[in-house]
This record gives structure tokens, C-alpha cells and sequence, in this order.
């Protein structure tokens, strides 16, 4: 469908793993998004990103970090769904986002626009705020913590005809890393020449990807005693292994080992394998007892169990989830 092209039914599109799971999740949430601009300004123009302060009793981050598909998006509108529908407040989740690219709305045009709604409470998904709002929610000590990410996920940013070891230190730190895109900031979160731009304009490298080593500087600024529930969905995001590990008192699922990638974050899926299925999973098991409550080396084997069987059904690569534990 072309930009100038006009309307289109919101509800079209292929079938997928996650469709029958976001029809549940968003159902009374969303609204059906048909009153939502066509056109990708327009779109972008009518779904402004929150610029609220964060609430002090904020303790679920749930960030959806890509530019080209709805379908983190989607992850994200239906995971605050659920927790609000499991009793909590809005005032104790945050959400982020961030607004896709013109290539990316024409090919998702249909989702994106039933998830509008869903997406006005947002804010953007930048590693700065994200840090922000991070340290300033460890500073009210919150009886637990919950993160759940789902975007692409990179190696390294480094192009692969450069050298590594023709960059300066600085530049190679930053870029040679495994990193999760946040689209919302500086360079969409993967172009090099806006991220290297920002660090030598003094930009702290924390503030401009989120790589393993930042996230659990974040994580590690909560108590000790906090218990900890981190869900990373995107494509080598086993990487963060070693760096979460170090975190006491976490609990985190990574949807695909170091070396492997995840799926279902093309156009027309309308979640990942591993973030429509951690989904229903999660809502199955969250209750009165809250995270604390929840068997997650059970719920984890259910997900991989599951993840593997979708993988194999699509005829992809293993992703191969990846469970860790930090201590305490």
C-alpha cells in the first residue's frame, strides 16, 4: 500500500503465532486504532511520546525498542494490559516506545494503527531516559522490580569493513558490544556516526546503546534484597548473561543464546515467537502471589519447550532461551 493510498481495514493481515494472544491482550485496552491517521506523519504526529514525570511508585519497565515492525509494540501494549487487568496501577508501569520509520509504518500500517491508543501513555525508548527513570525508581526502593525488552538485538555495531582494532578505544568500547536497539535515541540506537557523534559530544556511553554492561549498572543500583525479574527479547540476547549474573537477586530470560538469533520480528507478525509465548505463559501463572510467587525455572522450560516446537514447526534455526540467575 502506497503513503498517498488512503484507508484501509485495521484488521488485516496474516495470521501468526501472536495474533489470537494480542486479540485477548488488547480487548476493551486499545480500541480498535481506525480513527488513527493513514499517513506515517500524520501517525507519528498523533501519537506523541509522554513527557510525564515518572511516577514514584513506577516498578514494570516495559520498553519496545524497534523502528521497522509493530510487533514490539504490540509485546508491550499487551503486557501493560495484563498487568493492569492483574490489579496493579497505572502509575506503577511505564511504558516505551519507538515511533517507527516511514518504511517501517507502511509495512506494519495496520497494527500500528490499532495499537495507538495503546501507545499515547508511552514514553520514548531512549537509553538516556531509560537510565533516568531507572536510577530514579531505585532511589524509592520498590518492593520488586520488572523489565521486560523486546527489540532487535546486535553483536556488535561495528561495520564489518572496519577493522576493531583501527578504532580508537573509546569508539571500539562503545560500538563492539552486544547491544539491544532503542530506536528513540540518538541514531535510532544503531547508527554509528550519530553514536559516536554523541560520545564525543560528551554523551555518557550508557546513555546513548543499551549493552549488558549498562543495563546491569542499572539493575545493581536497586537494593540488594529487591528481587529482580528481567525479560530480554531480541536476537543475541544471551550476551547479557554474564553482565545480569552479577545482579543479586535477578531472575532473567533471554530469548535467544549469544550466537543466536530470535523470530518473528518481521512485518506481519503480530508479536515474536518468544514474546507471544512468554506472554500467555506469564498470564497463566501471574496472580495474587505476584513474580515472587511464580516457578520461573518451571516457566522457563515451558517457553523453551514451546519456543523450540514454533521454531521447528517454521523450519528456523534453534534460538536456544537462555535462563540466569543472580545471586542471593
Amino acid at each position: 500500500m502506497r503513503e498517498d493510498a488512503g484507508a484501509e481495514v485495521c484488521y488485516g493481515g496474516a495470521v501468526t503465532i501472536g495474533r489470537a494472544v494480542l486479540a485477548i491482550a488488547l480487548a476493551g485496552a486499545a480500541g480498535p486504532g481506525c480513527g488513527a491517521p493513514v499517513l506515517h506523519r500524520g501517525y507519528v504526529a498523533s501519537v506523541p511520546y509522554s513527557d510525564a514525570p515518572l511516577p514514584a511508585r513506577t516498578k514494570i519497565f516495559l520498553v519496545a525498542g524497534g523502528v521497522d515492525v509493530a510487533n514490539f509494540a504490540a509485546e508491550v501494549a499487551a503486557q501493560r494490559s495484563l498487568w493492569l487487568a492483574r490489579g496493579f496501577a497505572a502509575d506503577e508501569i511505564a511504558c516505551y516506545w519507538a515511533a517507527p520509520t516511514r518504511p517501517g509504518f507502511r509495512g506494519d500500517r495496520a497494527q500500528f494503527r490499532r495499537l495507538a491508543d495503546a501507545l499515547r501513555p508511552c514514553y520514548p525508548a531512549s537509553p538516556a531516559l531509560l537510565r533516568e527513570h531507572l536510577a530514579r525508581a531505585a532511589r524509592e526502593a520498590p518492593p520488586f522490580l520488572y523489565v521486560y525488552v523486546t527489540t532487535h538485538g546486535l553483536t556488535s555495531l561495528v561495520p564489518g569493513d572496519v577493522p576493531k582494532d583501527l578504532l580508537p578505544e573509546p569508539d571500539r568500547a562503545l560500538l563492539d558490544q552486544y547491544t539491544l536497539q532503542l530506536g528513540a535515541g540518538p541514531g535510532q540506537g544503531v547508527d554509528v556516526a550519530a553514536l559516536i557523534a554523541g560520545l564525543r559530544g560528551g554523551a555518557a556511553p550508557d546513555d546513548l546503546v543499551l549493552a549488558p554492561g549498562g543495563l546491569a549498572r542499572a539493575l545493581a543500583a536497586f537494593p540488594a534484597a529487591t528481587p529482580k525479574f528481567v525479560v530480554l527479547q531480541g536476537c543475541h540476547a544471551g550476551g547479557f548473561v554474564e553482565a545480569l549474573a552479577t545482579v543479586p537477586r535477578l531472575v532473567g530470560l533471554m530469548a535467544a543464546r549469544r550466537d543466536r538469533t530470535s523470530f518473528g520480528c518481521d512485518p506481519g507478525q503480530e508479536m515474536t515467537y518468544f514474546g507471544a509465548i512468554y506472554h500467555r505463559l506469564l498470564g497463566e501463572r501471574l496472580g495474587a502471589g505476584g513474580l515472587a510467587a511464580i516457578d520461573w525455572e518451571g516457566l522457563f522450560a515451558r517457553l523453551e519447550a514451546e519456543v523450540a516446537a514454533a521454531e521447528r514447526a517454521a523450519g528456523t534455526q534453534p534460538s536456544l532461551p537462555v535462563f540466569v540467575r543472580g545471586p542471593g
